[in-house]
């Protein structure tokens, strides 16, 4: 049987391979937020490059894709 056109046309992104875990840091479940262990700042907060800039793995789509 042939797969849903959508399916068959839609582009299949591949699995990022990134550990979104930060190194040096603790999730506190209490409160929902990353704090980093050496120096007990809220990770969101603080200016660390390597913080998340959003909750989701958002991934460019659509017209940023299509060259124009």
């Amino acid at each position: 049987m042939k797969e849903h056109i959508l399916i068959e046309k839609a582009y299949r992104y591949p699995v990022p391979i990134v550990n979104p875990i930060p190194k040096d840091c603790t999730f506190q479940e209490n409160h929902g937020y990353w704090v980093n262990n050496s120096t007990g700042e809220v990770m969101m907060l603080s200016n660390d490059p390597r913080r998340p800039q959003s909750k989701k793995c958002d991934l460019e789509t659509g017209e940023d894709q299509k060259g124009e």
